[in-house]
């Protein structure tokens, strides 16, 4: 197949055949020259993963994990693509387990994703050498230690890193942990596709709310577009799921691609597109966030396990009308604190739901801290009295 932009993961995109001869160095340079990024959040460099492992699995065994986990619960996109498209999913675990030289795989689904399991079963039939494997539950048994951890029978929290999994990971061993759709795109890519689109989960105010498979590069005001447009007044756009920033509605022309997600604030994290209304006051929307993170933390580190609570608890304050100016540096302190001392993405990209809505959204902190009422009269009292069981700077 000649390069080309139309090969398309949820439009039933052929399925190659399975080359147990392959030259793995030469595949490994092949979707190094591809470009093919992780399309779990992190975005990092497939080929440098598979390279990693080969190398390190040399007289000792090695793992393939697809996690096709979807750990937030509003962008199921690995079930969706299993539901529809599960021979290519096993088929590019086959592809990676012949690349790192691991004689076993598993493929680690959410309990909750009954038709996925059905779709991966059927696909899976007569086979041992790849196993269905389920999570716990709750959005940190997504995480890509902590998965490992669920697979060795243990709690889903964090490990420390490094090392990383490609040197040691499940029982210790040179283990690939990809997501479901990045393997997805492995045989097509040694087929000759460019893997240029992504699976994003649209929601919100949108017409038509769903998965939907768009070109990477895309502006957001496209994506939303695709879900057919937003049925009421935009105020802001919740880019990356629960640990993603809230980017206001003048950012439309924002591109769907990493770089310039990070340059704005955000990251792909879950693949969630979100249309925020102008009856969401930021400040409550972005204690809410941060009740949710406090309550699924796996608690394993203090910066997260503490700063998520802490930061909850100063917006809850916030927006029952006991704000400080002093406040707002505090929130800013705790996130960095956050993002430099946490041991896994979950409390390393959580704050940047803090950098954004204070950054895009002043008048609405502004509102709640000088005028003492919310701008939209959304927020309830949450607080009789301020969270303060630190000094303030």
């Amino acid at each position: 197949m000649p390069a080309s932009t139309s090969t398309r993961l949820l439009d039933g995109a052929r399925v190659p055949v399975l080359d147990r001869a392959l030259d793995a160095d030469a595949a490994i340079a092949r979707i190094a020259a591809s470009g093919l990024r992780g399309r779990g959040g992190a975005g990092f460099a497939l080929a440098e993963k598979l390279r990693t492992v080969r190398a390190n699995a040399v007289g000792r065994e090695a793992y393939v994990v697809a996690n096709a986990y979807d750990a937030d619960p509003d962008s199921p996109l690995a079930r969706t693509l299993l539901e529809s498209h599960a021979d290519l999913v096993v088929r590019g675990i086959e592809i990676a387990m012949v690349i790192t030289g691991a004689t076993h795989a598993f493929l680690y689904l959410h309990p909750a994703a009954t038709g996925a399991r059905d779709a991966a079963e059927r696909a899976l039939a007569g086979r041992d050498d790849i196993e269905i494997s389920l999570g716990p539950g709750g959005f940190m048994g997504g995480e890509e230690s902590a998965l490992l951890n669920v697979l060795e029978s243990k709690r889903a929290m964090a490990r420390q890193r490094p090392p990383y999994p490609a040197l040691q990971g499940y029982l210790m061993r040179p283990t690939l942990v990809s997501s479901a759709e990045t393997l997805a795109w492995l045989p097509l890519v040694l087929d000759g596709a460019k893997a240029d689109t992504k699976l994003v989960a649209v929601t919100g105010v949108v017409k038509k709310p769903g998965v939907y498979e768009v070109p990477l590069g895309s502006t957001l005001g496209d994506v939303l577009e695709r879900a057919g447009g937003v049925q009421s007044p935009l105020k802001g756009i919740h880019v990356g799921g629960p640990t993603g920033g809230i980017l206001s509605a003048t950012r439309r022309d924002t591109k769907l691609d990493y770089d310039d997600l990070k340059s704005a604030g955000t990251h792909m994290g879950s693949g969630q597109v979100r249309a925020i209304g102008t009856d969401v006051c930021m400040v409550g929307e972005a204690g809410r966030l941060f009740a949710y993170l406090a309550k699924e933390s796996c608690a394993i580190c203090v910066p997260c396990r503490v700063g998520t609570k802490r930061v909850q608890g100063i917006l809850e304050g916030v927006s029952s009308s006991l704000g400080r100016d002093s406040d707002l540096p505090w929130l800013n302190e705790l996130g960095d604190h956050m993002e430099q001392f946490s041991l896994c993405g979950f409390g390393i990209t959580a704050p940047s739901i803090l950098r954004t809505t204070m950054r895009e959204f002043p008048d609405d902190y502004r509102a709640h801290i000088k005028d003492l009422k919310c701008p939209t009269g959304a927020c309830t009292t949450l607080r009789a009295r301020r969270y303060e069981t630190m000094v303030q700077p």
